[in-house]
């Protein structure tokens, strides 16, 4: 029974110290005693100790030793208790600080004066791939690009020697390095603080990947809408006059078989009269030139509607891509979009390659977003296009085919251009990565059109390369977005 509360005084500073002082002091008036009992030669009694304390006054100021003791426990332990009470806060704020510092959505990393590296949180261990143990005592520039990384050191240097702050304090955009090479957007904001006297700098670092994508997609739908009402535009502009035309051309088409006729008619009139009028009409003929007017107007009229028919081609194809709804799925047609999109982007590759199609027959309409589509679509010709032209060996051939099979539609888009060397086959898909000229590519196409046939339209979307023979790009769509039962393809 009495075990718990011998339990609670072993855990209470404030009780045990002073109980074990007490007994510590008792000590001594006990061994006091025992050695005189044992110097006079007398037996323990009652009496005997009550003669010992007459006798020997100096035995009762030491029985004060256990007071004495007491009391020193008694602050002691209240000590003990403010102590505690520290340690656990400090422990507690540590272990907030710790969950803080480790549960933080951004990149903590925090480097001393030679730029090695002391703290590395999850966040960071998550953004660059390394674990903190593979960071930690390493210096910071593994996980920047090799142009940063050279002058890394050297910007320290600056900085302890000039105390020029260009970047303590200020967020800025930044490229990162993965620990598999790849770079990446991110922002960075930079501070320094003491410990015991030693300057570090702690930066703060944020992965902008996605948000860079989403307003890559935002820009590049904000140009095909732009497009699309440009497109629209000069549709409706040019569809009433290329009407006008096309009619006046049928009508003179008209009149000029009713001329033919008038004048056959009438050369065989004036061949029934006297030789000398029938002369003058020959004359006549020959003067107007109207041997060659019959033969010819027929065929500039004929060539005038071929060419007002292709015109009238191109304005509708603007006018659907144009009207096409990206705020919300339509079933559309691929083998029409494909055709419209081959007549809008025909500029970029008719003096450079030639155009192969084998659309079939039996395809489908499909649950799609259209615009977006044409967006892909667009991307891949022109792509191909360029491919071919950088590749300078004359004119090339593109081969779009498309094929049904079971509830999915194939779109394989191939060139004979210069191919994707396959050292940075795996990085196309990514954001912001071109091989093109500086003005030419933004790195943005390929890992949009990605996002929206895998992610938007749930299917997939890989590519076969070989470099300096060509590529051919692979899209496979369900025929509704509610459901595919097409097993993933490994790329």
């Amino acid at each position: 029974m009495l075990q718990p509360y011998f339990h609670k005084i072993l855990n209470a500073p404030f009780c045990f110290i002073p109980l074990v002082s007490v007994l510590v002091g008792l000590l001594f008036p006990v061994s006091a005693i025992i050695f005189l009992l044992f110097y006079t030669q007398q037996t323990l009694s009652l009496t005997t100790i009550q003669q010992l304390h007459h006798t020997q006054p100096l035995l009762t100021i030491i029985w004060l030793a256990p007071i004495v003791l007491g009391a020193f426990g008694y602050i002691l332990g209240k000590f003990v208790i403010i102590i505690k009470a520290q340690i656990e806060s400090e422990n507690n704020q540590k272990t907030t600080l710790e969950t803080i510092f480790n549960t933080v959505a951004s990149a903590i990393i925090s480097i001393d004066q030679k730029g090695l590296v002391t703290n590395f949180n999850k966040a960071a261990e998550r953004i660059f791939g390394y674990t903190a143990s593979e960071v930690i005592g390493k210096n910071v520039k593994i996980l920047m690009p090799e142009k940063v990384a050279s002058q890394h050191d050297q910007y320290i240097k600056d900085y302890l020697i000039y105390k020029q702050e260009r970047i303590i304090g200020k967020q800025r955009e930044i490229e990162a390095r993965h620990k598999d090479g790849t770079l990446f957007p991110a922002t960075l904001r930079v501070s320094k603080l003491k410990i015991k006297g030693i300057l570090h700098f702690t930066g703060v670092i944020d992965d902008i990947s996605e948000t860079k994508n989403i307003m890559a997609q935002l820009n590049q739908a904000q140009k095909m809408e732009a497009m699309g009402q440009l497109a629209a535009g000069v549709a409706h502009e040019i569809n009433t006059p290329i009407q006008y035309i096309g009619d006046n051309l049928h009508a003179l088409e008209a009149n000029c078989t009713d001329l033919q006729a008038l004048i056959l008619k009438s050369r065989q009139k004036f061949s029934e009269f006297s030789a000398d009028l029938q002369q003058e009409w020959n004359e006549w003929e020959e003067q107007f030139d109207i041997h060659f007017i019959l033969q010819d107007t027929p065929i500039a009229i004929q060539q005038s509607l071929d060419g007002i028919e292709k015109v009238a081609g191109i304005v509708q194809a603007m006018k659907v891509f144009s009207h096409t709804n990206n705020q919300s799925t339509s079933f559309a047609n691929l083998n029409e979009i494909l055709k419209n999109t081959l007549i809008i982007s025909k500029n970029e590759y008719k003096y450079i390659a030639d155009i192969e199609t084998n659309f079939a027959s039996d395809l489908p309409d499909i649950e799609c977003y259209g615009n977006e589509l044409n967006q892909v679509l667009l991307n891949l010709i022109i792509n191909a296009a360029h491919a071919i032209e950088e590749k300078k060996s004359g004119r090339g051939l593109i081969k779009i085919t498309t094929e049904k099979q079971q509830d999915t539609i194939y779109i394989n888009i191939q060139d004979n251009g210069i191919g994707i060397p396959k050292a940075i086959q795996d990085k196309v898909f990514n954001l912001f990565f071109t091989t093109k000229e500086v003005g030419k590519g933004s790195g943005q196409g390929l890992s949009i059109a990605h996002k929206i046939i895998v992610e938007k339209h749930q299917g997939q979307f890989y590519f076969e390369s070989t470099e300096g023979e060509g590529t051919i790009f692979h899209i496979i769509l369900p025929l509704s977005l509610a459901k595919t039962n097409t097993p993933y393809l490994e790329q």
